[in-house]
């Protein structure tokens, strides 16, 4: 009911100002994600963006997910009988239960509002979003707060944001019902530097502070001989330090090197590489080539097996990003924008992408998603 009644608002509030300024922009994107275990998801969008005058622009986006979750293969609780790919949380009842296919839907509602003067170095954004599943209610908003010198060739930007996330677990699952909260505090800074008229970099900072359950509440854990749920500590302390550098090429190329440092207060340090080539390919066909590695270490009351049921100081876990792990990922993306083919078909692009990821925990994926977009 209340993600109903923010979509509403938000029309309204759009359709006030339809006629104060320039043309809407309305885009449409279906995406389609699955796996080489059969898992899938796909994800459609709705984004509708609205000037309101020459410096304000207001945006309601709005998606669905549905995620197709296959029969589990182990017992409920055993490393087999995990979700691996998908972030979704599965209520499994019983044994029983896990061996039928699981569809689980996500409804997402944002709706934002910038500000951007024609002339002036100063420029700011501000959004609100709501994220509704059967057990789950997120709610965020953020702040952004941006700044250009030298002619636009330095900028600095501040994001802030607060989120509060209420999780009802299902109670037919044989699991704890109590409702439960999270909230999450974020802050990131950027700074974007040209250093040559092809040369871009750009570098940050993040810190996340995260507090209150953080547990997946129907995720069990062996310990001890028994099958458990999993308890994870209630605070956490996230921070990161990450660099772009983008080259433009003559050639209608480009290339892009992306490094990422991280670590928590929960033993967690990881470190990630990623690197995107992209090649137009006569006039219609645009291919990106993409690596990615990562490695990092496991949190400190991570175990493969606990041998008594308190786990470690009280705490146990399931979550396979909790593990130490070093990952590879390769990628191959072909764009086809339709500009200038009909005057009806300007702005569409057709995406299609296959990614191949494997592990050090031995697990492997093959990744293929297919997307539209197509302002009118």
């Amino acid at each position: 009911m209340q993600l109903r009644w923010v979509a509403a608002g938000a029309v309204v509030s759009l359709l006030g100002v339809a006629d104060a300024a320039g043309e809407p922009i309305v885009n449409a994107n279906v995406h389609t994600f699955s796996d080489s275990r059969q898992n899938r998801v796909d994800s459609y969008l709705l984004e509708y963006q609205q000037p309101a005058s020459r410096s304000w622009t207001l945006q309601l986006r709005g998606i669905l997910d549905r995620v197709h979750l296959p029969p589990l293969p182990g017992l409920p609780g055993s490393a087999e009988n995990v979700d691996a790919i998908t972030a979704a949380s599965r209520p499994v009842q019983s044994a029983a239960a896990s061996k039928d296919s699981y569809l689980k839907q996500r409804k997402e509602v944002t709706g934002s509002v910038a500000w951007h003067p024609a002339e002036g170095a100063l420029r700011g954004a501000g959004s609100y979003y709501v994220s509704h599943e059967s057990d789950f209610l997120g709610q965020q908003a953020s702040f952004d707060l941006a700044r250009d010198w030298n002619q636009g060739s330095t900028s600095l930007a501040a994001r802030a944001a607060y989120g509060y996330d209420r999780i009802t677990p299902d109670e037919h699952t044989g699991g704890d019902p109590t409702p439960q909260s999270r909230n999450t505090a974020d802050l990131t800074v950027t700074c974007t530097q040209s250093l040559t008229p092809r040369l871009q970099a750009h570098i940050g900072a993040e810190v996340t502070s995260i507090r209150g359950f953080q547990n997946n509440p129907y995720r069990r854990v062996f310990a001890g001989g028994n099958i458990l749920p999993e308890h994870h500590p209630e605070d956490r302390l996230r921070r990161a330090i990450f660099a772009q550098f983008d080259r433009y090429f003559g050639t209608r190329s480009s290339l892009s090197l992306n490094a990422r440092w991280y670590s928590d207060d929960w033993g967690v340090q990881a470190g990630s590489f990623d690197t995107h080539f992209n090649q137009y390919v006569g006039d219609r066909f645009i291919v990106r080539y993409r690596y990615r590695y990562h490695t990092q270490s496991g949190a400190w009351f991570h175990r493969d097996l606990y041998d008594v049921g308190d786990g470690v100081d009280g705490y146990r876990t399931a979550d396979y990003k909790l593990r130490d792990l070093d990952s590879n990922l390769f990628g191959i993306k072909v764009s086809v924008p339709f500009e200038g083919t009909y005057p009806w078909l300007d702005g569409m692009v057709l995406d299609v992408k296959y990614e191949r990821y494997f592990d050090s925990r031995s697990f492997a994926a093959n990744v293929l998603e297919a997307g539209c977009s197509w302002p009118f």
